[in-house]
């Protein structure tokens, strides 16, 4: 079956999940992507080390986020700061039709592997470039990682409890939301060159990205002068609304009443028609006054029952429920997941085959599906370099012997 970006050709340089990942989506969806790695510069998820097994050290075909940010791609070995490796990459640039690169801002133009230096190779290539700041601005220079930017963003201002400090997500958010702007941008200007057969340099500010997620809670100062609220759980819109405690050990749902209807059929369900005559239920606004002794009445009706049935009957009121699930959950007990078959089973280097996240576009008429996983540091030397670029076997001696090409390792 043709995919959906077959016959489109990907060159990487790229490290993390901000790059990367929009690497992954587009191999996912059929597309050749070529990562470009060295063992003085490999991937941060080559740096994996077994949390069970310490004692086995670096495992870099192993990390579990190399699959998931990596696998279905096809891993070359340069040494750029060779010129002939610098060559090299232009002349791969030149069979390609887009670019992608995360390195800090200004380390591309050092390589020799700026805009214009591709763009003389591959007049019309697509360069998409993503770093903390983009490359323009007075930041344009800063060192950034994730929870830099979720911080500076105002994400973590607003994480967290009413009556603690704020927090960060203990997750690259920042990543995830440039990865998928940066994919959109990329498909936007691969149609843009289809159209005018004029290619472009994208440049993404993954602060930018992460600011725009969360507009509409800086609308409150703009338009009220005043700093929105830390809420945890709790909605400034809805009563109930939170994470409720259940049957178990750490078993949770989530329950949002929108509505004065889905509030009725809520103190129906819970076998509390008392409540909706309660002054203090009454209404919504008296719900959010009275908010904290409304969610002590509905965790004493969640606590004697398990998450799962929770949800289950709540949904059947047509009330939103969901149960907050761990990835053992997730993998082993979510029907909804195993129907839509999300889980993917992938051919890998090492292990033979590994379970991971599905990517999920709903392509229909095209799905995807992951090429392989766990690849080591330049497995693709040979198909590249000799195929894509035409090089001898004698050729591509010759640049390993001089450093330029690194042999295939781990």
């Amino acid at each position: 079956m043709i995919q959906a970006l077959q016959g489109i050709r990907v060159v990487e340089f790229s490290a993390g999940m901000a790059g990367p990942w929009i690497g992954r989506f587009m191999a996912y969806c059929g597309a050749e992507v070529i990562k470009v790695e060295s063992r003085g510069y490999p991937d941060v998820t080559r740096q994996y080390v077994p949390p069970w097994a310490p004692e086995l050290g670096l495992q870099p075909q192993l990390s579990p986020w190399f699959t998931d940010w990596n696998a279905g791609k096809r891993f070359v070995a340069l040494d750029l700061t060779h010129p002939t490796a610098v060559e090299l990459a232009r002349r791969l640039v030149a069979t390609s039709d887009v670019v992608v690169e995360n390195y800090s801002s200004g380390v591309m133009d050092k390589l020799g592997l700026s805009y214009a230096d591709i763009q003389r190779a591959k007049p019309d290539i697509i360069m998409f470039g993503s770093s903390g700041y983009g490359d323009s601005g007075p930041y344009r220079r800063y060192v950034t990682w994730g929870s830099n930017i979720e911080a500076l963003s105002g994400l973590s201002t607003l994480s967290g409890f009413p009556d603690r400090e704020c927090t960060i997500t203990q997750y690259a958010y920042p990543d995830a939301v440039s990865a998928l702007h940066g994919l959109f941008a990329v498909l936007c200007a691969l149609d843009y060159r289809r159209r005018t057969g004029c290619g472009q340099y994208v440049n993404l500010s993954q602060f930018e990205a992460t600011v725009s997620v969360i507009g509409h809670v800086m609308l409150e100062f703009l338009a009220n002068g005043r700093e929105p609220q830390r809420l945890g759980n709790r909605s400034l819109h809805a009563a109930p609304h939170g994470c409720y405690r259940c049957q178990g050990e750490d078993r949770w749902c989530a329950i949002n009443v929108a509505s004065e209807a889905e509030w009725e059929r809520f103190c129906t369900v819970v076998d509390k028609p008392a409540w909706t005559r309660d002054a203090r239920f009454a209404t919504l606004a008296e719900r959010l006054k009275h908010v904290a002794a409304l969610d002590r009445c509905v965790e004493e009706w969640t606590a004697s029952r398990t998450d799962y049935e929770v949800m289950r009957v709540l949904q059947e009121a047509g009330i939103a429920a969901g149960v907050v699930q761990n990835v053992e959950d997730q993998f082993r007990r979510d029907p909804q997941l195993a129907a839509r078959h999300f889980f993917e089973e992938i051919e890998h280097a090492k292990k033979g085959t590994v379970t991971a996240t599905g990517i999920p576009l709903g392509l229909t008429g095209t799905p995807g599906r992951t090429r392989g996983a766990g690849a080591a540091i330049g497995q693709d030397n040979s198909f590249v370099f000799g195929e894509v670029l035409g090089m001898t076997p004698e050729e591509i001696q010759q640049c390993i012997a001089t450093g330029a090409i690194e042999p295939v390792g781990e």
